[in-house]
């Protein structure tokens, strides 16, 4: 079994699969970490998309480095 910590405040993460089955376009459902402590949660798609904004964040950041 694998063990993940929360990115949030490193409690116990549980594998759970997210049903939403009152949706407008139909039923769907993906399958993500869930921390029992804080309720973050964290699937690949939010990983990509964090990094996709630390990215740009650094980009940003490395672009104003120098400018007086």
């Amino acid at each position: 079994m694998i063990k993940m910590k929360c990115p949030k405040c490193g409690g116990q993460m549980n594998f759970e699969e997210f049903v939403n089955v009152e949706s407008e376009g139909g039923p769907w459902s993906y399958e993500g970490w869930h921390c029992v402590y804080c309720g973050e949660i964290v699937d690949p798609l939010i990983l990509l998309n964090r990094k996709e904004a630390r990215d740009l964040e650094t980009v940003s950041v490395g672009k104003t480095r120098g400018k007086r």
